[in-house]
């Protein structure tokens, strides 16, 4: 059954395809014989004659449509034209008012730009001015409070200047021992030594008063043993001497003429004081600075109101003392260039009312004063100290960088306590770290140093140097860094040149480390100008640069002698005299 059924598809199938292919002959062959070109081209030529009948058709109504066109044209210009012309005004118009607006728009774009520049200008430069004015406060802030700190641990004021309710600072470089203040156990007290009853001078009897009685029973009734208690002590007692010199006067017995003896030059008046008392005035105005009407004063008070040198005599005095000194002064420069170490230094004193200057030169045996107008190179050269001076001396100084001249040749040593200060203020004004552990290296440098001339030893080991120079160099660059990270702080401009010059004389500043025998310091120096400094505070100023230099030439011989073991009264009697201790002398004596 299956089958049959599958042979009638096939059948009908096989049907089907034999129509198609009778189809497809009689298509070629229509193909082959033009009978199916013709009938197309036919077909062609009618949609083509339709074609072209439209296009007539549209063309003729494109026609009508462009005359129709005109005709709207015609009317809008008729009567649309007069209504453009007055939009087109109008529009002209708002075209020129929005370019108006948009031109003031600009306009006030730019004047509001312009006013924010202003204003903002302003405001920048009025909070500069407050950053500047805070800054400015913020710095005298700082100074105020550097000032409060300072004192005699990090500038050279003295301690007596110590503020009110600040602690005062003693230097003091000995060691402590542990021991309680005040005398030990065992030590010899020390009293004034009795003198021998021959040498006594007066002998004051003491007796009992009348009526006296005995303090035990009350008796009146007291009976002296024949022995007393002996109670010694020295005074002194001044006495006016009225000196009569009789020079005799004698004939010549072949001429005539009068012949004496010739006279003394400080006996030239009639009637004058005395060579002590010109020492003793001389002595209160150059080492007490005694101003001249209280030296007077005081010679009045001391001879019970017998003699009083007026002021201007006083004057004088001073005026022909110094004249006799300038020799000694010049020897004494002679002598003072051969030494080995010298020290110098100077001060400001004021002449009517304007800056001068007086200067030390010396060393422990020798004390030389000038004055001058100026503090400069020009007074350097005119005292010519320095610039005798060979390779071989050594001077000590207070960082003058003068002395660094080329036209010196001697070997320059920093005052290593000025440098202490210095780093003590730039800790105090920076709290920067470096500055005190440079300081405290010195300082134990220094105990150092003195146990090591205490054991005899003249110089630090080559290990120890090395060591001390590493540290110090350990601590410039620690300055550096912390100078750096606080450049605009109240102080850095100090630290900076603080850096730069220990940077640039280190080698003078610790010339100690390598020599034992080298000083540390300039004290002797600041020591020889003190006495100028109280004077300045008590007799106020010097009349005359040539009055400052009497002070100088006389403070010379008066400090050489002190310090070659010379009375200084005893001395300046001499010079009064007219017989001064000349400088071979005093260093003949000393070296007895």
């Amino acid at each position: 059954m299956a089958f049959s059924l599958c042979k009638n598809e096939l059948f009908e199938e096989y049907m089907l395809l034999q129509c198609r292919v009778k189809d497809q002959k009689r298509i070629i062959d229509e193909f082959e014989s033009g009978a199916r070109y013709i009938k197309i081209q036919q077909d062609h030529h009618r949609v083509v004659a339709g074609y072209i009948k439209e296009i007539d058709r549209l063309k003729k109504e494109l026609a009508e449509a462009r005359i129709q066109a005109v005709k709207v044209r015609d009317i809008w210009t008729d009567e649309c034209y007069e209504v453009w012309q007055d939009h087109q005004k109008e529009a002209g118009r708002k075209d020129e008012r929005i370019y108006s607006l948009e031109d003031k728009v600009m306009e006030l774009q730019q004047k509001y730009r312009d006013d924010m520049a202003s204003m903002r200008f302003e405001y920048e430069e009025k909070i500069h001015e407050k950053d500047c004015v805070i800054q400015e406060l913020t710095n005298r802030l700082a100074h105020d409070e550097a000032l409060l700190g300072r004192d005699s641990t990090n500038t050279g004021l003295p301690t007596g200047m110590t503020l009110p309710g600040k602690k005062k600072h003693n230097p003091n470089s000995r060691k402590n021992s542990g021991k309680k203040k005040g005398g030990q156990p065992g030590h010899e007290k020390h009293d004034l030594k009795k003198p021998s009853e021959k040498e006594a001078t007066e002998i004051i009897d003491h007796t009992t008063d009348k009526g006296a009685v005995c303090p035990v029973c009350r008796s009146e009734d007291l009976v002296y043993t024949g022995r007393y208690e002996e109670k010694w002590e020295y005074d002194i007692s001044i006495n006016v001497n009225r000196i009569l010199h009789k020079y005799w006067l004698y004939k010549c017995a072949d001429c005539g003429e009068t012949v004496r003896c010739s006279i003394e030059p400080n006996l030239r008046a009639d009637c004058q004081y005395g060579p002590k008392i010109q020492a003793l005035a001389l002595s209160l105005m150059n080492t007490a600075n005694a101003p001249i009407n209280k030296v007077a004063m005081f010679l009045n008070g001391i001879t019970g109101g017998e003699l009083r040198p007026c002021e201007g005599y006083i004057a004088k005095v001073q005026a022909r003392s110094a004249k006799k000194l300038i020799q000694f002064r010049d020897d004494l420069k002679l002598e003072l260039i051969r030494r080995d170490l010298v020290y110098w230094d100077d001060t400001v004193i004021f002449i009517l009312t304007k800056r001068a200057c007086l200067r030390f030169y010396g060393d422990e045996t020798i004390a030389y004063y000038t004055a001058h107008e100026h503090k400069d190179m020009a007074s350097i050269d005119e005292d010519n100290v320095l610039a005798l001076l060979t390779k071989q001396t050594k001077v000590m100084h207070d960082h003058n960088t003068l002395n660094y001249n080329a036209k010196f040749l001697f070997i320059n040593i920093e005052c290593i306590q000025h440098l202490e200060r210095d780093c003590q203020r730039n800790t105090d004004d920076t709290g920067h770290e470096w500055s005190k552990e440079l300081k405290d290296l010195i300082s134990s440098t220094i105990k150092d140093r003195k146990e090591a001339k205490e054991r005899d030893e003249t110089a630090f080991s080559e290990a120890y140097k090395k060591t001390f120079y590493e540290k110090v160099d350990k601590c410039i660059e620690k300055g550096w860094a912390e100078n750096k990270a606080a450049s605009k702080k109240y102080g850095a401009d100090f630290e900076r040149a603080l850096l730069n010059r220990l940077v640039k004389y280190r080698k003078n500043y610790f010339l100690w480390v390598e020599d034992l025998t080298v000083p540390t310091t300039n004290n002797l120096s600041e020591r020889g100008l003190r006495g100028v400094k109280s004077h300045m505070k008590i007799s106020g100023q010097f009349e005359t640069v040539k009055a400052a230099d009497n002070y100088a030439l006389i403070r010379t011989y008066i400090e050489t002698c002190r310090r070659n073991g010379i009375n200084e009264i005893h001395a300046l009697d001499r010079l009064c005299v007219g017989d001064p201790y000349t400088v071979a002398e005093i260093f003949h004596k000393s070296q007895q």
